[in-house]
């Protein structure tokens, strides 16, 4: 006679333990968790430049850092007053869509709730405080410079110091861009990445730009993309070009995501941030497209 078919109570009951234990918890943010499962599908469904850098220690500290942001802004989410109208109905409606299907769609379900929270929470922001009045856009035009440069992009972090030494002994920057970028956008282009203002790029790679001096090569540079090595080839006022509408919406967007790095910044520190680095480390991470 056949044993009847586990009920889903009974069976997460004998998963228990051995469960978690195959799903370790790689970060705490508040009452959130990153768990191994969530950060494997990360890497499935990111566009990352390179899969075999999210593979490497380095690579997988940012995309870590990537999750816990999104967690951070969650918890923020949840920690503001209860949500309005529009936001509980479509929850309602995700609630009723994972009764019906929870017995394979739960993990689904929860990613995709954690998503709604956080996709209203940034509406509302970039709404409110964070948004560019025009003003800001042309206080910002008639202050700011553009800096111009180039990089060359790859997945490891020796080879990227190799390739400086390169460029130290005298090699072309663009020659190598050429030859050894995993960027497919620049490469061909001898790494030019054109004009760029302050807040258009990710903090780590920003930040080095801006503090250079043109004709500078920077020092292995490390991003969610990979190892960066960075020219500064050129600045010029943006007041040299008109305030055209294309301009504006340049600037404006450059403003609004300075405002969110300074809120997130003050955010951040509100919330106790725990890593599991020994799981970290420890975390057999599949590079290859789809699932393992």
């Amino acid at each position: 006679m056949r044993k009847p078919p586990l009920s889903l109570a009974a069976a997460a009951l004998l998963c228990g333990a051995a469960c978690q234990k195959k799903d370790p918890v790689l970060a705490r943010v508040g009452t959130q968790v990153v768990r191994a499962s969530s950060f494997q599908d990360e890497i499935n469904g990111v566009p990352f430049s390179s899969r075999a850098y999210l593979g490497s220690p380095a690579g997988r500290r940012e995309l870590l850092d990537l999750l816990i942001r999104r967690k951070i802004i969650l918890q923020a989410a949840q920690d503001n007053p209860a949500p309005g109208p529009a936001l509980r109905e479509r929850l309602a409606e995700l609630e009723l869509n994972y009764r019906q299907s929870r017995a394979h769609l739960r993990q689904k379900y929860l990613e995709e709730r954690e998503r709604l929270w956080v996709s209203h929470f940034m509406d509302g922001l970039k709404k409110n405080r964070l948004s560019a009045t025009d003003d800001d856009v042309r206080r910002f035009w008639d202050t700011e410079s553009e800096v111009r440069a180039r990089h060359i992009l790859v997945s490891d972090r020796a080879l990227a110091a190799e390739l400086r030494k390169k460029i130290a002994a005298g090699e072309k920057f663009e020659d190598l861009a050429r030859a050894r970028s995993e960027d497919p956008g620049t490469g061909q282009k001898g790494g030019d990445l054109g004009y760029l203002i302050r807040g258009s790029l990710v903090p780590e790679f920003e930040n080095a730009l801006f503090q250079m001096k043109t004709g500078e090569v920077s020092d292995p540079v490390a991003s969610p993309y990979g190892f960066h090595l960075i020219e500064r080839t050129g600045d010029r006022k943006l007041s040299a070009a008109p305030l055209d509408d294309a301009a504006k919406k340049r600037i404006r967007a450059a403003l609004e995501s300075q405002k969110f790095q300074q809120w997130f910044d003050r955010t951040r520190a509100q919330y106790a941030v725990s890593v599991n680095d020994a799981a970290l480390d420890d975390l057999a991470v599949s590079t290859a497209p789809g699932r393992p």
